[in-house]
């Protein structure tokens, strides 16, 4: 994948598939548009022609997704699971927190260092995992749900702060749906960006 680029290895597929339809039709690649957005808003017409380009990126994305019915029925069971478990092992630390004086919050963003973390991938919640939870509460400074979410549903996963920070997360599941989705949202919030910029013809 090209170095410094905004988005991810799975969404640098998706770009390239889209630089080929994108170039054929406006004479520019979705790359330089989303990388180098200046150089074609100030073309004439540029707010039409970037609005155009959009359909085409929600066409494409429409037409990945139109193939994998099944996979997304698959999927919608799969994070009801998810967000159960979440429920379940939020549930736990919650109390823990509370019974530790230990603050638990849900912050936006948690800038952090991810190289000295242990991570602790579990596949469900059972009640062995509450004397552990417990251990975790009780070497941290705070708690922060770090969750991922996907339409309504929550992908557990928490951050222990403190001497060393500790990250327990729910395995979530694996769909190629939802790497599409994730990188239609990418690419889609990278085109939002763009369009008010552009000139009105």
């Amino acid at each position: 994948m090209p170095k410094q680029v905004p988005w991810d290895e799975d969404t640098e597929e998706f770009v390239s598939d889209l630089d080929d339809i994108i170039s054929k039709k406006y004479g520019m690649t979705l790359r330089n548009l989303l990388l180098n957005p200046s150089k074609y808003t100030v073309r004439p017409g540029a707010a039409a022609t970037i609005a155009d380009a959009k359909q085409d990126v929600h066409a494409y994305f429409d037409s990945l997704l139109e193939g994998l019915k099944d996979e997304q029925s698959k999927l919608q069971s799969e994070m009801e699971l998810a967000d159960s478990q979440y429920a379940a092992v939020d549930s736990v630390i919650t109390e823990k927190a509370a019974a530790a004086r230990v603050p638990y919050i849900r912050p936006m963003y948690v800038s952090r260092q991810r190289e000295g973390e242990e991570v602790v991938l579990i596949e469900r919640y059972d009640e062995s995992l509450e004397p552990f939870v417990g251990k975790l509460v009780n070497a941290s400074n705070y708690v922060a749900d770090v969750s991922a979410t996907y339409k309504t549903y929550r992908l557990g996963s928490w951050l222990f702060s403190g001497a060393k920070n500790h990250v327990l997360t729910i395995n979530p599941p694996a769909s190629p749906v939802l790497a599409i989705e994730s990188s239609r949202d990418t690419i889609n919030g990278l085109l939002d960006a763009i369009v008010p910029a552009a000139p009105e013809q």
